[in-house]
C-alpha cells in the first residue's frame, strides 16, 4: 500500500488553490462603475471571496443605499457580475506557487483529490480548466452542487463517496472551511497565505502551513499516524 491510499484530499479553490481576488475584484469594480458606485480595493475583495459572488455584491453596496435594491434588482446585478466574471475568468488569476507539485505529489503517495468550493460549478469549472488543473481532480463539488454547501459537511462527505475512499482531510483557507471539516469530521489544514478573515482566530486544532511544498509531506505524516493510533 502507498502512505495514502483510501484517503481523500479535499482542496477548496479560491484562496487555497488559486489567487483568483484579483479577476473577482475588476469584476465587481466593472459592476460598481455601471451602478455609478466607487470601487473597492483588492484586500476588501480577497476576504470576501469564500462567501460568494452575491456577498461581494453586497459588499460593494454596503454603503450606497444597498436597501435601495430589490430582490429582482440584485438578481440583475449578479448575473451582470457572472457574465462579466465568466470572459475574465482567468485575466489575472494564477495557482500558487508550489500547488502543482504538490498535488502531483498526493497523488503519487496514493491520494484521490477533490475539489469543495462555495464556486458555482460553471464558474469552477472554466477557472480549473483555463489554469490547466481540471485533470487532477476526481470529483467536483460546487455551491450548487448539492442542496446544501460548505460550512455544511455534506459537500465534504459527498466528496469522499465519490472518490471511493474511507477518510477524507480537508485543505482551505478560510473560517468556513475549518467549519465544515469540523462538522463532517476530518482533520484541516488552513492555508496561511490565503483569504483567511483578520477578525478570525487561527483554530487550535487546524494544521497551518504557508507553502504548499510543506503541504503534501505533512498530509502523509498525520495520516499515517492517525492510521497507527
Amino acid at each position: 500500500m502507498r502512505p495514502l491510499d483510501d484517503l481523500t484530499v479535499i482542496f477548496d479553490l479560491d484562496g487555497t488553490l488559486v489567487d483568483s481576488a484579483p479577476d473577482l475584484t475588476a469584476t465587481l469594480n466593472h459592476v460598481l462603475k455601471q451602478l455609478g458606485r466607487e470601487p473597492v480595493s483588492l484586500g476588501e475583495v480577497r476576504h470576501l471571496v469564500g462567501q460568494g459572488a452575491a456577498a461581494m455584491l453586497r459588499h460593494g453596496l454596503a454603503n450606497n443605499d444597498e436597501d435601495a435594491f430589490s430582490e429582482e434588482a440584485m438578481a440583475h446585478w449578479l448575473d451582470q457580475f457572472i457574465a462579466h466574471y465568466k470572459v475574465h475568468i482567468a485575466d489575472n488569476s494564477l495557482p500558487f506557487a508550489g500547488v502543482t507539485s504538490c498535488l502531483e505529489y498526493l497523488v503519487e503517495q496514493g491520494a484521490r483529490l477533490a475539489i469543495c468550493t462555495n464556486k458555482r460549478e460553471e464558474l469552477a469549472l472554466p477557472l480549473l480548466k483555463t489554469l490547466k488543473l481540471e485533470g487532477w481532480f476526481d470529483t467536483i463539488v460546487g455551491r450548487d452542487t448539492l442542496a446544501q454547501y460548505k460550512p455544511a459537511p455534506e459537500p465534504l462527505r459527498a466528496c469522499v463517496e465519490r472518490t471511493g475512499t474511507q477518510y477524507g482531510v480537508m485543505v482551505g483557507d478560510s473560517l468556513t472551511d475549518y467549519r465544515a471539516a469540523k462538522a463532517a469530521p476530518m482533520r484541516c489544514y488552513l492555508f496561511t497565505g490565503g483569504y483567511w478573515w483578520p477578525q478570525d482566530p487561527w483554530p487550535s486544532d487546524a494544521t497551518r502551513f504557508d507553502h504548499f511544498d510543506h503541504l503534501a509531506k505533512i498530509i502523509v505524516e498525520e495520516f499515517q499516524s492517525d492510521r497507527r493510533s
